[in-house]
């Protein structure tokens, strides 16, 4: 009987889930857009994502990375829509928030939907079911029931946890509760039924700021360049004043942010007896990037340690694997020749309050489309022992010289000796 109910209440659930999102589809479906970025030269669609109308006036919201080649290359692209009935038009950028993945876009021409998407007043319980709706592989508008699992942890750039299917195409798609209210929009996926959505703030944040005017082409690069920059400073003031504490690794402390900031990880080689060195390890990590174009991402953050020591080397041999052990490190982010200048780097011995003296390369390159804005390499070896040592090494992207150099001199100042 226990058996026999159970199944009862799961068809159950399972059909109320199944009615809603028929309902659903049919209110809302003249509301979904499928949105094209068209290549002008061949006149072919090079990407699709969806997006959904908030008003009487046209208006859409999708993500900002479905639009991002055309705010890159508006010379190159246009942006297009495909209603459920199958009119094909034309839309114009409004506005965008790139740091929160959003955008709005309308549509040019008077055929304009009457049916538009409310915004729920809060977001719902966490367990709660919700409806994630978008254009997934060009197959056409699908319904996704999932379920909202709060806020992200770890998270600076916020997003929500859902648990549901968000496949390639349902970018910029809503989410909405059984009422057919937005609570969310697609933006991307980590598989296994897990899916990330922008919360509903963002979105009443960018909406509540816009008059809906276009913005012009040439006004593109300038909205983003402003938005990284108080971006990073809002993100640089809080790693300042959060608390930092020293943790053990090998011999040496080494700062460790306590907060949910950052994602952090250990590893060691202590376990291989026949090991002729021991390595310990602390990675963390802001695990979110800022997507510009196909080839740039920027906002993230990471912070490497690695003490080594060995009583099978001399001290030049030591001195040579020691230093051997920093040729690899690399930027964090990816930027391509177009995107960012060579590094620069000025190298240097530093001795801190904690008597640990350190050579120090710290690199920074240049971003051609924004000034003002770097990507940030350091690396430091300690050079107080022969046999054994601690290598650090962060990498930050897309901040201000002035955000890098008060990060370094906190981070350098607070490496101790146990």
């Amino acid at each position: 009987m226990r058996y026999l109910f159970f199944a009862l209440a799961l068809y159950s659930v399972m059909g109320f889930a199944q009615q809603t999102a028929q309902n659903l589809f049919s209110h809302y479906q003249s509301a979904l857009y499928q949105i094209r970025i068209i290549e002008l030269g061949s006149g072919n669609k090079s990407s699709i994502g969806s997006g959904f109308q908030i008003n009487d006036s046209g208006v859409l919201v999708t993500n900002y990375h479905v639009v991002s080649e055309y705010v890159y290359f508006p010379e190159k692209y246009r942006i297009e829509y495909l209603a459920a009935d199958g009119t094909v038009g034309e839309l114009s950028l409004v506005n965008i928030d790139v740091v929160n993945d959003l955008a709005l876009v309308q549509v040019q021409s008077d055929n304009k939907s009457t049916d538009f998407f409310s915004l729920s007043a809060h977001l719902p319980e966490q367990g709660s079911s919700i409806y994630s709706l978008g254009n997934p592989h060009d197959l056409g508008m699908i319904v996704v029931p999932g379920t909202f699992n709060g806020i992200k942890k770890n998270s600076f750039y916020q997003r929500i946890h859902f648990t549901g299917s968000i496949n390639p195409g349902m970018s910029g798609g809503p989410v909405v509760n059984p009422e057919g209210e937005v609570v969310g929009v697609n933006v991307a996926t980590a598989g296994n039924q897990i899916g990330f959505l922008v919360p509903l703030t963002k979105i009443r944040a960018l909406i509540s700021m816009n008059d809906f005017t276009p913005i012009s082409a040439n006004e593109y690069k300038r909205v983003i360049a402003t938005q990284l920059m108080d971006n990073q400073q809002r993100l640089f003031e809080r790693l300042e004043h959060e608390e930092w504490k020293l943790n053990e690794l090998g011999g040496a402390k080494i700062p460790t942010l306590t907060g949910p900031l950052l994602s952090c990880w250990g590893d060691s080689n202590s376990a291989d007896q026949e090991a002729l060195y021991l390595s310990v390890e602390n990675r963390c990590s802001l695990d979110e990037e800022i997507f510009l174009h196909g080839s740039l991402r920027t906002g993230g953050i990471e912070i490497e340690f690695e003490w080594l020591e060995s009583d099978e080397f001399g001290a030049h041999r030591f001195y040579d694997f020691f230093s051997g052990s920093i040729s690899g490190a690399s930027a964090g982010n990816h930027a391509g020749k177009n995107d960012v200048s060579n590094y620069q780097c000025k190298q240097d011995i530093v001795a801190n309050n904690h008597d640990v003296k350190t050579k120090s390369i710290l690199c920074l390159r240049a971003y051609k489309e924004f000034p003002h804005l770097y990507d940030v390499l350091y690396i430091g070896a300690t050079l107080n022992h022969e046999s054994q040592g601690l290598i650090s090494h962060f990498t930050l992207a897309g901040v201000s010289q002035g955000s890098a150099m008060r990060f370094t001199k906190q981070f350098v100042g607070a490496i101790a000796w146990q």
